[in-house]
């Protein structure tokens, strides 16, 4: 079977990972792939076996001719769409065209759905109070892809949704390629190694004041973190340098930029820990894949000023001491997230309620700091939290290998819509 893959993220790798993912475990049953890809994700691409050509923003409306010549020239099977929140966003608003006009060609469409949106309102806070409205055509299809990581393993009650394992990469490395990074970070036998990795949407480049201000605030709080871990604690942070960064010890910290998915498999693998503030990054998943401690600072306080973060904090047992209540300051208001800085956190609760993907790492909140430092440090260093978090990994990843084999939930997808 011809398959034909639409993977349009613009502003990070991970939807079109998920779709590269799906993409080799089919090759490796005989169906052949061809990927249609924003520019950002030709990286990714090359080298991965995969045929491909890339659209970019400036085409505007003509991206559509792209499209139309690689339907008539290769003749799908049918078209997946890796993920749907991401391409229908994208083609509208990125090239002006309503996305739809996929649909057009006959050709069966299968969307991924990485958010589990039939368990949503189709609605997504963002920011201070916004609501960004989804497209629910997804609902017009008769099925569509789920990957675990991040979703349920099992799809509960809604039987046109068909969960699918994500292909374990090259994530896990060798104790000799392990050492030699260490040699090269110059970590001494007892230092641990932490990772931060910062994708470009997480910058202060919005249309919104209030995500501008939390993109640039947040990173100071967590820097305060960071600064206060062991001594023998060295980290690692890729990508753009993320605010605060260098105020921390130079000898301890090393800055990195962008590297391709091979280099970046190497460094993820040989790391003792890594932190984001991401719940549904693919590098929390491939962490997890990697056997690495993970741990995800989130924000669930909703504050319109600094004093009314003070009492609800004080009110908790917490204590506000003056660099915290400065950072209040600057902050407020404030408002909840699990994607820093866009928010997100009320639109995940469907995806996360009842997840056992929730034991594969530990969730800490932003205003807790003394607790951040606390669980960032254990992840490193203490036996017993290390033994715990493998525990709940492996529980997690055993749920997960029950699933059958991808080739066989996508032929199962595939005779749902007809198909041989």
């Amino acid at each position: 079977m011809k398959v034909l893959f639409l993977a349009m993220s613009s502003a990070g790798y991970g939807e079109t990972l998920i779709g590269l993912s799906l993409a080799r475990q089919l090759g490796d049953a005989g169906h052949q792939c061809h990927f249609i890809v924003d520019t950002m994700s030709g990286p990714l691409l090359d080298g991965s076996g995969m045929s491909y050509v890339s659209l970019d923003a400036v085409m505007g409306p003509l991206a559509r001719l792209i499209v139309d010549a690689e339907i008539s020239a290769w003749h799908p099977d049918v078209i997946v769409l890796a993920d749907y929140f991401t391409f229908c966003g994208v083609f509208a608003k990125r090239y002006e065209i309503d996305p739809w006009f996929v649909d057009d060609y006959g050709i069966p469409v299968v969307p991924i759905d990485i958010w589990e949106l039939a368990g949503t309102s189709f609605e997504v806070d963002v920011f201070c109070g916004k609501r960004m409205a989804v497209d629910k055509h997804l609902l017009d299809y008769p099925a569509w892809l789920r990957p675990v990581p991040l979703c349920h393993v099992s799809a509960g009650d809604e039987p046109r949704a068909f969960p699918f394992q994500l292909g374990v990469g090259d994530e896990r490395v060798s104790r000799r390629t392990r050492a030699h990074l260490r040699e090269v970070f110059a970590i001494p036998p007892e230092g641990r190694l932490l990772l931060l990795a910062l994708a470009s949407w997480q910058l202060p480049n919005y249309n919104d004041d209030n995500g501008n201000r939390v993109a640039s605030v947040v990173p100071d709080l967590v820097m305060q973190c960071l600064a206060d871990l062991p001594p023998d604690t060295h980290i690692v942070q890729v990508g753009q340098p993320l605010h605060g960064f260098d105020r921390l010890d130079p000898d301890r910290t090393h800055q990195m930029p962008s590297c391709s998915p091979s280099r970046f498999n190497v460094l993820l693998g040989s790391v003792d820990a890594f932190v984001g503030l991401n719940v549904g990054a693919t590098t929390l998943t491939r962490a997890v894949l990697a056997g690495v401690n993970g741990v995800v600072i989130q924000n669930s306080h909703e504050a319109d000023t600094a004093e009314a973060a003070t009492s609800a904090l004080e009110a908790s047992g917490r204590q506000v001491d003056g660099n915290l209540r400065d950072w209040l300051n600057r902050a407020a208001p404030l408002y909840p997230f699990r994607m820093w800085p866009l928010g997100f956190h009320s639109f995940l609760e469907p995806l996360l309620e009842n997840n056992p993907y929730n034991q594969a790492f530990r969730t800490v909140e932003l205003l807790d700091r003394d607790l951040v430092t606390q669980t960032i440090g254990a992840s490193l260093f203490d036996s017993t939290t290390s033994a715990e978090l493998a525990q709940g990994r492996q529980g997690y990843l055993d749920a997960v290998a029950q699933l059958p084999p991808t080739a066989e939930v996508f032929d199962a997808v595939t005779r749902s819509l007809g198909l041989g």
